[in-house]
């Protein structure tokens, strides 16, 4: 939901992303946000299994969620800064930064419930992407390329 109204308060992003040169294969800006809500709904899926798993005190389950919680945060915050403030450059570090972070939850949670490091897996293979696609836009529209 929050990343909806983070969506609603950046009116111009269909346009800016409508305007840059895109690296193969061009991502339409629907299947970008289709892709994004998806990879929300599995992280969220795997969050639950892991948190189901994990028995013990609140410290022993935070201990779990914080990789967890600052990923998310690195999450919501990527359209804004990369397309909200036309940051191709502090996109593709932004999404680095994410992509480790994601790893990190990744060992956590997989260590606590296999069925979460399954469903973690599409999301590292699409931050991955990601970060292709976020260097190929930086790249071509900044003239490197």
């Amino acid at each position: 939901m929050l990343f909806f109204i983070i969506m609603m308060l950046m009116p111009d992003f269909r346009d800016y992303y409508d305007g840059l040169s895109k690296p193969a294969p061009p991502l339409p800006r629907i299947v970008l946000i289709a892709i994004w809500s998806f990879m929300y709904l599995l992280t969220g899926l795997a969050a639950y299994f892991a948190e189901q798993s994990v028995t013990g005190s609140e410290p022993a389950k935070s201990g779990v969620f914080k990789y967890y919680f600052w990923q998310l945060l690195l999450n919501l915050f990527w359209f804004p800064v990369t397309f909200g403030l036309r940051w191709l450059l502090a996109g593709l570090l932004w999404t680095l930064a994410l992509l480790v972070l994601a790893y990190a939850t990744y060992r956590r949670l997989s260590g606590v419930n296999k069925t979460s490091g399954y469903l973690f897996i599409p999301y590292l293979l699409w931050l991955l992407f990601l970060a292709y696609y976020t260097f190929g836009l930086w790249a071509i529209n900044s003239g490197v390329l």
